[in-house]
């Protein structure tokens, strides 16, 4: 067995999360006392929660139009809105990639939310990159996306890379799918409501087929996506279990001659490093 030293760490308990903004976001925020431009800026910053909440819920990003949709703002307001998120860097837009998403500074400040669950899994992390030579996620669930909040990258060129910050989606990523393995049918149900993308001809989109298959293996078992997400790409990952912060995963990327080549000995060394993850929090 692979020796993998322990670090210690606290895990610090956070509130839960708030329930998705409905789409009547745009009415006033009860009774606070405030009038004026005092209310009026707390409506703002409902507004721009409910267009952040879209966002997290839509990994793959959302038109302006969308945002409206989902948010109940008019669209305008969304642009507006939008406009300024983006000048601060909340949300980013991309020419290669149409809609709007979430951008790179709120990925900063949600990762300081999960430091010290991160600190505790950096240094495991970068033993099980020393061992497999292939990159390492850590991520978590938020709303219905897998978001990476760690990284260690694989020393070699040929290497698959995602950014920390970076959504995926859930039923057809290996990291998604152990989140999912935590969570009861009915919570799946939930978050695999919305029509399931086919990513390449290996995604199974069938939501009921896909939750079957997370609820019909053992606690331990490995969750793999064999080029599910992205033609040449391959991934297997596990889930954390017990940190009280939130549904982590831990997870190997790989191009799919290395996943053909030493699936049995990533496996292995995969869970030995995700226990001593649980045992360093004391799980």
């Amino acid at each position: 067995m692979t020796d993998f030293q322990y670090f210690g760490g606290s895990v610090l308990e956070m509130k839960p999360n708030r329930s998705t903004v409905g789409r009547n976001c745009a009415t006033d925020i009860g009774n606070t006392g405030e009038s004026g431009p005092a209310r009026g800026e707390m409506r703002l910053i409902s507004r721009a929660a409910a267009i952040l909440r879209a966002l997290a819920d839509h990994g793959d990003g959302l038109s302006l139009g969308k945002i409206a949709t989902e948010t109940g703002l008019v669209r305008a307001t969304v642009q507006r809105i939008v406009g300024a998120l983006e000048a601060e860097g909340f949300v980013t837009t991309n020419p290669l990639t149409p809609g709007v998403s979430l951008g790179a500074e709120l990925a900063r400040i949600a990762g300081s939310a999960h430091r010290d669950v991160i600190s505790m899994c950096r240094p495991h992390m970068k033993i099980l990159n020393k061992h497999v030579n292939d990159t390492i996620d850590l991520t978590i669930l938020q709303g219905s996306t897998a978001v990476v909040v760690e990284q260690i990258h694989a020393p070699h060129t040929l290497k698959v890379v995602t950014h920390v910050g970076t959504p995926l989606p859930l039923h057809c990523t290996a990291s998604g799918k152990a989140h999912l393995s935590r969570l009861s049918v009915e919570q799946c149900k939930t978050l695999l409501t919305m029509p399931l993308r086919n990513y390449t001809s290996q995604t199974l989109s069938d939501a009921n087929a896909v939750i079957a298959s997370l609820h019909s293996t053992p606690e331990d078992f490995i969750f793999r996506d064999v080029e599910e997400y992205s033609e040449g790409v391959c991934a297997i990952a596990a889930p954390i279990r017990g940190i009280i912060t939130g549904n982590y995963a831990l997870s190997i990327l790989q191009t799919r001659q290395r996943y053909d080549a030493q699936s049995g000995d990533a496996e292995r060394l995969l869970l030995e490093c995700r226990d001593a993850i649980e045992r360093a929090a004391g799980l």
